[in-house]
């Protein structure tokens, strides 16, 4: 049964992260036009954390389940850190190849 709860903690710190990034992401690209879907989004983020401190708690007690809660939330975070810094790396060795193919340059 720990198990159980552990492991929808679990998803939902992945769920509150995937709220997270994409509220981030409105927030960031249609500045005034998605107010709606943002705050549909941190309310998403919230509530999924919520319910997995939540989750924690019951299954490890108050101090082991928020450490472990914070742990999740964590290595969540770092996922979509470490993701997004690829992205990015990826997308400007593609814009640079782009731009070489455009003027002729060697690469």
């Amino acid at each position: 049964m720990e198990i159980a709860f552990i492991f929808t903690a679990l998803l939902l710190c992945g769920v509150s992260v995937y709220y997270f990034c994409k509220a981030n992401y409105c927030a960031c690209t249609k500045a005034g036009e998605c107010d709606n879907p943002v705050n549909q989004y941190w309310l998403g983020a919230m509530c999924s954390a919520v319910l997995s401190l939540l989750l924690c708690c019951v299954a490890l007690h108050v101090e082991k389940g928020t450490l472990l809660w914070l742990v999740l939330m964590v290595s969540c975070f770092s996922g979509a850190f470490i993701s997004a810094k690829r992205n990015a790396k990826k997308r400007c060795t593609k814009a640079k190849q782009a731009n070489a193919l455009l003027t002729n340059e060697p690469n």
